[in-house]
């Protein structure tokens, strides 16, 4: 079984020099210096022969070439969303967007259709996860969620668990209570009806920050299958970004059979499927 996380970079239109100023000035005082390296803030003009028109056809015959059993998916906006449902019918797409409407960037489970999805919900990073829109006081405007699918593998008559999730790009304290969240919410899943899981995503932090040493010595005991990626954000091969954000967190019952770990590496004329690599896990017995 294949199982990858693919943040594939949401396609940003571009906005007047009013509207990036008035995002920018809506910032908390001191947040930009707390910047992580990979949420540098540019004028959002688009990507050129990185943009999401350059890149599509590029993402979905990589994903019809590998074929991954399960692809947990951060940053797909709408449109982009519409372009892999109508190209990639061999999957069933679940989540939300983050916004209280619904909308916006969306971690999103896709499903090969040989598999079945038995259950899914998304619930918000906050203290009032299950309401739309909510966040942390101390994050970014941007509101985080989670989608969580149970899935059924026929083959090997076997049920797991998967998280999908993309914490907050600026605040380390947001990312950090985010993380405790997610962790608590797993035990509590545990708990109710225990299922090997699989934990995904675009965390925003390397493995040596602050913020992400709750998930090393959590009680669940997950194994980082992603752990000797190196980095796994390159800004688009920019030196100067690369940075380990991606993981794959597993249960023990995933251990054994970690046949391999490999990044999308895929690169032509300069226009990659993402500013992330997509980090693509190999288990057997599943």
């Amino acid at each position: 079984m294949k199982v990858v996380t693919f943040n594939i970079r949401c396609d940003i239109q571009p906005k007047s020099d009013d509207e990036f100023r008035k995002m920018i000035s809506a910032l908390p005082e001191g947040t930009l210096e707390k910047a992580p390296p990979q949420a540098k803030l540019r004028f959002p003009k688009g990507d050129g022969i990185n943009a999401w028109s350059c890149r599509r056809e590029k993402v979905v015959a990589k994903i019809k070439a590998e074929r991954p059993e399960i692809i947990g998916f951060q940053e797909l906006m709408p449109h982009m969303l519409a372009y892999m449902r109508e190209n990639l019918p061999g999957y069933t797409f679940v989540g939300h967007g983050r916004d209280a409407d619904f909308g916006g960037e969306r971690p999103m489970v896709a499903v090969r259709n040989d598999l079945e999805i038995l259950e899914f919900h998304c619930f918000w990073l906050s203290s009032t996860p299950d309401v739309p829109g909510s966040r942390f006081e101390i994050q970014s405007m941007c509101p985080r969620t989670c989608t969580v699918a149970t899935v059924y593998l026929p083959e090997s008559r076997k049920t797991v668990r998967v998280y999908d999730t993309h914490l907050d790009h600026l605040c380390g304290e947001a990312r950090e209570a985010g993380l405790k969240q997610l962790l608590e919410v797993m035990r509590q899943d545990m708990e109710a009806h225990p299922l090997p899981v699989l934990l995904m995503g675009d965390f925003n932090a390397s493995p040596d920050m602050p913020e992400m040493q709750p998930i090393y010595t959590d009680p669940l005991n997950l194994t980082d299958l992603t752990a000797e990626t190196g980095h796994t954000f390159h800004g688009y091969g920019n030196p100067e970004d690369y940075i380990k954000i991606d993981y794959i967190f597993a249960s023990h019952e995933f251990v054994p059979g970690h046949l391999s770990t490999a990044l999308w590496d895929d690169c032509e004329s300069g226009t990659y499927l993402s500013d992330h690599y997509p980090v693509c896990v190999e288990l057997k017995g599943f």
